[in-house]
């Protein structure tokens, strides 16, 4: 039987109920975290923790268990017996249970949290193969800096990426490549490495630091800089970066192939370098 985290306590999943004036329900009104178990150990929490904590505050959530997140995940990890597998930890704090109106309830209300552990198969062969991705305008909020449990878009656009046997949907607003619809993207032009930096347009991913943190160490010139779509062309490697995928080559790009269509050296050199970092942590 799973074991979940609700409110403060461990309880089995299938005991634990959320009231349906829930502000998560009902308006999506909550931020999320998903942080990875490497079988020892979760990468950069401070990182997740710090984020959560910024989401929380953007959408004037008191949730004053923040800083317990990493304790919570590395109990869920025991409890579900998780610790030698790759696995993953999800975590999502509403606003909580309250007569539904559009303002904020009066007097403030108690959030609603929860999280559960899963474990998973990393997905080893699109690292080494790449992968094709679709362009789409992007149709979601303003605020894509918040880590937001309102995915709609995200969703829609991702699904329609699969069905088109693709395996990721990249977002255009106004002209410019954005990231995707859970992930951050990086091109490489002439050996110069380039994302958009951080705003309300993408989210700061906690892969995406790191990357740009080993990119820095390795010598590789990196410029923060969003990319237009018309300059698809000089793009000759592509990556995206999230928890789960970590770096994955992006060889397609809007039916546009990149490069030799495989690949590039850049792209190996930061997947690989992320692959020993991960490694030496492990011990």
């Amino acid at each position: 039987m799973e074991t979940a985290y609700f409110n403060g306590k461990f309880l089995p999943k299938d005991e634990i109920k959320i009231s349906p004036d829930d502000r998560g329900f009902l308006f999506a009104d909550g931020v999320y975290e998903v942080i990875r178990w490497y079988e020892g150990f979760f990468y950069d929490t401070n990182s997740h923790v710090t984020r959560l904590k910024r989401s929380l505050r953007e959408l004037r959530i008191n949730w004053p268990d923040a800083d317990s997140f990493p304790t919570i995940a590395t109990e869920l990890i025991k409890v579900n017996k998780l610790e030698n597998q790759p696995a993953m930890v999800y975590l999502q704090v509403t606003r909580g249970a309250a007569r539904r109106t559009h303002y904020f309830p009066t007097p403030e209300v108690s959030p609603t949290s929860y999280a559960y552990a899963w474990s998973f198969e990393p997905e080893s062969q699109l690292k080494e193969t790449g992968i094709k991705v679709m362009l789409k305008e992007d149709i979601r909020w303003s605020r894509c800096d918040i880590k937001s449990v309102a995915l709609l878009p995200n969703t829609m656009s991702f699904q329609e990426a699969r069905e088109n046997g693709l395996n990721e949907c990249i977002f255009v607003r106004n002209g410019i490549i954005t990231e995707g619809s859970h992930s951050n993207i990086f091109f490489v032009i002439d050996g110069t490495l380039f994302t958009h930096p951080e705003s309300n347009d993408v989210l700061s991913g906690v892969t995406r630091k790191n990357i740009l943190r080993i990119a820095q160490e390795s010598g590789i010139k990196i410029r923060e800089e969003a990319l237009q779509e018309n300059r698809i062309r000089f793009i000759q490697e592509a990556f995206i970066t999230n928890t789960s995928l970590e770096v994955t080559p992006v060889i397609e790009l809007g039916g546009n192939t990149l490069g030799d269509g495989i690949p590039g050296k850049v792209t190996r050199i930061i997947r690989d370098k992320f692959a020993i970092e991960i490694k030496a942590l492990k011990g």
